[in-house]
């Protein structure tokens, strides 16, 4: 199917034509967040004059890990807790399979209100159950953002923050993160931009794609601005399961029970919080008034709630109190791998050292090629990597985002050892005009900015 949205731009022109497309799919065609319109390693794969069945087993999504290593944002490559399969197996029952599950079984309510929000559900506060975060967030988009409306979030930020907003006819605004403010949302700058326009903002916190968490202090001022000037908080928690500096504390926003919460909505998952992308398991927290109306538009929409296999898996996953502190041993021992690997090429640095989560990124601006050519290059060497076009404006060929929760040591390895020729062939250019005419075909306005940046790398 990927290979198929490389031809989302196949859409847009059909969009041009006589096809009846609505607007809003017109909007989406020219989101440059729309799957098959920023680069990844799917795209080099045409590149490399690739098929797609040489690199994915049976159409699979995931890098068999003994051929490739997969440094790639999709997935938690550490895995669930043990204890997850065999409730999974013991639970498919006729029973289980013939019947609508209910949204979310008293049980597991409680867990994943404890776990992941902090709370307890009553008078003030419940939780709902969704099909992973993104639609959680979709959900919550639709439910509160008209047309002409304004979204205030982040960039760089996490690839599907923009989608939900354009189908729901509404807009983004883009807040740039920088070094000097800690790459976190900085309170003034996103008061400075509220207009009357603007209905919400997502805060993405642990920031992605850094890693940074925003102080309990920064949490509390957007909170208060929210509730100063009418606007709805879409706090997105999906990385702050997993540790890596102990001297950091994530907070989710619906956690901060001083506050007057009543416009403020917390998001969070099991994908990446517990190796669990598989089972599509999310959770929104909130108000019961917000959240009620979260969940009827949410029944008008799909009718659709989490099979109660994947509900009692989730709730034995969450039962696992000592698995959160094994996958933070484990990342911090990768990351002290990776600083290895961005050590061996003296022009690379981290932006940012990760607070939580597993994802860091790497600055590629020293080196004479974008981070689109040096992916095509890593890709070659069976290594899988995003570049930063994806994730916003700022800096779109000059950093990569790295996926280091691999439980082998030896994908490291692999990347220490290609990274040397990838560089080389990279900055020899070979690659440059088959990652030019990828965004030449994309024609969104930031592709074609791309276009421009990486005609004037010299």
């Amino acid at each position: 199917m990927y290979s198929c949205l490389s031809a989302g731009r196949g859409a847009k022109k059909a969009a041009r034509g006589a096809l009846p497309f609505s607007a809003r799919a017109g909007q989406l065609f020219a989101s440059h967040q729309l799957v098959g319109n920023f680069f990844h390693y799917r795209t080099a794969i045409k590149i490399l004059g690739l098929d797609y069945s040489d690199v994915f087993d049976g159409g699979r999504l995931d890098l068999d890990p003994r051929k490739w290593a997969d440094f790639g944002p999709l997935n938690f490559h550490a895995g669930p807790p043990a204890g997850v399969l065999p409730v999974l197996r013991r639970s498919v029952t006729q029973r289980d399979l013939t019947y609508y599950p209910p949204n979310i079984v008293p049980e597991l309510k409680a867990a994943a209100a404890s776990a992941v929000f902090g709370r307890s559900c009553g008078r003030d506060f419940e939780i709902m159950a969704t099909e992973g975060v993104q639609a959680a967030l979709a959900y919550t988009v639709f439910t509160f953002v008209n047309p002409g409306d304004e979204v205030i979030i982040t960039d760089p930020g996490y690839f599907f923050l923009e989608p939900p907003v354009i189908a729901a006819g509404g807009s983004v605004k883009r807040l740039r993160l920088s070094a000097e403010k800690g790459w976190r949302l900085d309170p003034a700058a996103l008061e400075r931009a509220i207009t009357r326009k603007t209905k919400a903002v997502i805060v993405c916190d642990p920031v992605n794609p850094f890693g940074t968490v925003q102080t309990k202090a920064e949490l509390e001022a957007v909170i208060d601005i929210a509730n100063r000037r009418n606007l709805i908080v879409i706090n997105n928690a999906t990385h702050g399961f997993h540790r890596l500096n102990p001297a950091a504390r994530h907070y989710p926003m619906v956690s901060l029970r001083h506050k007057d919460l009543r416009r403020v909505v917390t998001l969070a998952g099991l994908s990446h919080g517990f190796g669990l992308a598989g089972l599509r398991i999310g959770f929104l927290g909130g108000s019961p008034e917000l959240v009620s109306a979260v969940l009827a538009v949410k029944s008008a929409i799909t009718r659709i709630n989490m099979s109660m296999p994947m509900q009692l898996a989730a709730l034995a996953a969450l039962k696992d109190k000592a698995y959160a502190g094994r996958c933070a041993g484990l990342l911090r021992k990768n990351f002290g791998l990776l600083e290895e690997v961005v050590a061996s090429e003296p022009r690379l640095r981290f932006m940012a050292r990760p607070d939580y989560g597993f994802f860091a990124c790497v600055d590629t601006s020293g080196i004479r090629a974008s981070c689109q050519e040096l992916t095509v290059a890593l890709l070659k060497r069976r290594c899988a990597v995003y570049p930063g076009d994806g994730l916003g404006n700022t800096d779109p060929i000059s950093y990569l985002r790295l996926n280091f929760s691999s439980p082998r040591r030896e994908h490291f390895r692999w990347l220490k050892e290609a990274l040397p020729g990838a560089v080389k062939e990279a900055e020899s250019g070979m690659y440059r005009g088959a990652v030019l005419d990828f965004f030449k075909s994309v024609d969104t306005p930031r592709a074609r900015e791309i276009v421009k940046l990486i005609k004037a790398i010299r």
